[in-house]
């Protein structure tokens, strides 16, 4: 998800029966920490420097143009969460507690339990809400993962927050599970099964449904965690819908690629959304990497964007594609492209440079730093 208007809307990027059967799916989707680093750990720490240099006291974690986008902190703050120091899950901490202390009551388009975007006034220090979100759905995806990542790691007060405010976080995931005023699911015509970005704009998007999966297959391995066996088993039962409607109604056969959206298929030479479509399925746990549609979603955009570990086409660093890359089998483009944008962003104190060498130049932020981060572990 970007930072512009819904029609040209940029996105992201991944971590992600019985109750051992719900464990093991998310132990699939959900990559754990390597124990060697494929970057120097002060390139991680320099990563984590850069988030907690954009947190308010408040825990608010402010992004690209100023703007607190809960999707993007999130992605953030498991990034944080991964980089695993005192002060980095205290930081992650911090904006977990700002995120459940803002979350919107129900009102016209806006669901019970969502939350806006909020721009900061760097002179007055002051955030005022939107009024509205880029999405219902992934907002409410990536803090379900990012529950789930807290509680595994191990930290008492990370734990401690999320065991006390489990049923908030169920509030939270019934977003993707209830249609109608309360959440974004699609409950009937030929797009059932799939969520709505948000129900000003109701678009099923690929990416989206992917996040969307993986955070119900956390939530649910969360859930069994804690000894809630049949909340578990409802949130499983939903992921599992989850991925039978993206792969029945998302995937093209006859392109051999995946539509950026339900209805619409990608040309594949359009980096985005059409082309990073291809990769979120795989980046967010829908098919396994070694598939045969995780293998043409990759082909699709590598021959589309060959020498894309050198510069993507996008104003963007999409630093989630390297993170793709490991996944696929392709670490050393990953170690390229990350090291490669370390290169461009870091003589400019990770700030918008006036000059990088490559066109479109682009913007670091917390998105992007926190999956530096999950690339770098991995």
């Amino acid at each position: 998800m970007r930072m512009h208007t819904r029609t040209e809307r940029k996105r992201r990027a991944r971590w992600g029966a019985a109750a051992v059967a719900i464990a093991a799916t998310a132990a699939a989707v959900i990559p754990a920490t390597s124990a060697q680093a494929v970057v120097p750990s002060s390139w991680i720490t320099e990563q984590v420097n850069f988030i907690t240099s954009k947190q308010l006291p408040s825990g608010a974690i402010v992004g690209a143009n100023s703007l607190v986008m809960p999707y993007f902190a999130n992605v953030a703050a498991i990034g944080l969460i991964d980089a695993n120091t005192a002060t980095s899950r205290a930081a992650a901490l911090k904006w977990m507690k700002w995120y459940l202390a803002h979350l919107n009551a129900a009102s016209t388009n806006v669901p019970a339990y969502s939350v806006f975007d909020y721009d900061y006034n760097a002179t007055t220090g002051a955030l005022t809400p939107t009024g509205d979100f880029d999405s219902v759905d992934s907002y409410a995806s990536t803090t379900l993962n990012l529950a789930l990542k807290a509680y595994q790691s191990g930290d008492a007060s990370l734990r401690s927050y999320v065991s006390s405010n489990i049923l908030t976080y169920e509030a939270i995931a019934n977003l993707l599970t209830y249609s109608g005023t309360i959440g974004v699911r699609i409950a009937s015509g030929p797009d059932a099964g799939l969520t709505l970005a948000k129900p000003s704009y109701p678009v099923a998007y690929t990416m989206d449904n992917a996040e969307v999966y993986s955070g119900l297959v956390d939530f649910a391995a969360l859930e069994h965690t804690l000894g809630r066996t049949s909340q578990s088993t409802y949130y499983q039962s939903w992921a599992t819908t989850t991925k039978n409607a993206i792969v029945s109604k998302l995937w093209n056969s006859t392109n051999n690629s995946w539509d950026w959206a339900y209805g619409t298929p990608s040309n594949t030479t359009t980096f985005y959304a059409d082309g990073v479509a291809q990769l979120w399925p795989t980046l967010y746990g829908v098919v396994t990497p070694t598939s045969a549609k995780a293998t043409a979603g990759w082909t699709q955009f590598t021959t589309s964007f060959p020498t894309w570990y050198n510069s993507v086409p996008d104003n963007y660093s999409w630093t989630s594609v390297a993170r793709v890359a490991q996944l696929m089998g392709d670490s050393a483009h990953a170690t390229t492209y990350v090291t490669n944008l370390r290169t461009r962003f870091l003589s400019g104190g990770w700030t918008y440079p006036t000059t990088c060498g490559v066109t479109p130049c682009g913007e670091w932020y917390d998105n992007e730093a926190g999956w530096f981060i999950e690339v770098g572990l991995h």
